[in-house]
């Protein structure tokens, strides 16, 4: 599917927070993320959880999926869909991509082992690890790293308050 020339990427994260309202991100470094229409200000940063979609998946399938594949964690309970975007960029091949994402809301049991076993190959050399961070942890950091999806601390804020 293309959106004239610009290949389109469906994709599905998720905003995976624990019983403690910790959201896990992904430690990431992609040269190509600060390159492209709309690029990030840093090839270092931190992302949700998620990726993109097989053909026939919804994005609900795709999100499940995704958690399991990327951590390993498999008791995840998947809430609504707290925000859509769509923006284009240059993937780690020099591709324009259209991106239409949506981002899920997602509970897991604090303490919950990640693992990475699952990752593929791009995946696997892109992600340096994890970490669980806080809503205060994350506006603290917010001004000098980078969160993917930009705005996140503001974001979790209102999933937080409900």
């Amino acid at each position: 599917m293309t959106d004239g020339e610009i290949k389109i990427r469906r994709a599905a994260r998720v905003l995976l927070l624990d019983a403690d309202d910790r959201v896990l991100m992904l430690k990431i470094h992609d040269p190509s993320a600060v390159r492209g229409p709309g690029p990030l200000p840093s090839m270092d940063f931190w992302l949700l959880v998620g990726g993109g979609l097989n053909p026939e998946e919804s994005y609900e399938q795709a999100a499940r999926r995704e958690v399991f594949e990327e951590t390993g964690i498999t008791d995840l309970v998947l809430g609504p869909c707290i925000l859509r975007q769509e923006k284009v960029v240059e993937n780690p091949y020099g591709e324009l991509q259209h991106v239409k994402q949506q981002v899920f809301v997602g509970r897991v049991p604090s303490g919950v082992p990640v693992s990475f076993d699952g990752h593929e190959p791009l995946e696997a050399s892109t992600t340096l690890g994890y970490e669980w961070f806080t809503h205060a942890q994350v506006l603290a950091r917010e001004p000098y790293e980078t969160f993917v999806p930009l705005g996140l601390g503001k974001l979790m804020g209102e999933v937080l308050l409900g």
